[in-house]
């Protein structure tokens, strides 16, 4: 089964995700903070993580970069999420590695859609 890391401080936020992705059949594993997503990923090798920009500890971003630097993670996609509208931020995203960067507030739907996509590309 596919499996998803989702890191986002915000519970409710957190678990509408995770149900979303759930009901179309990922196997999710969950976080609040960035360097627990970091270590996560390391432990659990997901196949796509999804990633808020303003975590506590570790930003989306930092955790990004550092799970680009390994070797193992250079094919994972990351999508990252931020309600921060500024350009600057999506930059410094996608200069991390991230696949996708999408705004806050989203469509599920949407979200599902992007990590469909990432995943069968």
């Amino acid at each position: 089964m596919t499996k998803i890391l989702i890191a986002e401080d915000q519970a409710d936020l957190r678990e509408m995700i995770a149900q979303s992705l759930r009901l179309s059949g990922y196997d999710v594993v969950t976080t609040e903070d960035g360097e627990r997503a970091y270590q996560q990923a390391k432990s659990i090798q997901p196949d796509l993580i999804i990633l808020d920009y303003e975590l506590p500890r570790l930003n989306g971003s930092q955790v990004c970069q550092k799970l680009k630097a390994m070797g193992s993670f250079s094919e994972t996609p990351v999508v990252i999420i931020s309600s921060y509208g500024n350009p600057f931020y999506m930059e410094t995203s996608m200069a991390a590695g991230a696949k996708a960067f999408i705004r806050k507030p989203f469509e599920l739907d949407h979200l599902t859609e992007k990590v469909n996509a990432l995943l069968s590309s």
